[in-house]
């Protein structure tokens, strides 16, 4: 067995790289679903009235995305 095959065999993932991707998968649904209420907004019964002005859904996705992609880089396999 030579350096290599012992370097794939022992080579592990940190669980940090999987919730950067579940962060930066979020984050992007909730982008998408944040643009999409702004043009079309959700009725009163889903959304506090005071809220529908600041927009949350779009700035959790924005934020979600952006420690999402973070962590997906910063832990990512094969990094050093």
């Amino acid at each position: 067995m030579d350096k290599h095959e012992r370097e794939i065999e022992s080579a592990e993932l940190s669980i940090w790289f999987f919730c950067g991707i579940l962060m930066l998968a979020y984050g992007v649904v909730l982008v998408i679903t944040g643009i999409t209420e702004l043009h079309n907004p959700p009725p009163n019964e889903v959304l506090l009235p005071w809220l529908e002005a600041l927009h949350p859904t779009l700035w959790w996705g924005v934020l979600l995305t952006a420690f999402g992609g973070f962590y997906s880089v910063r832990f990512r396999p094969g990094r050093t």
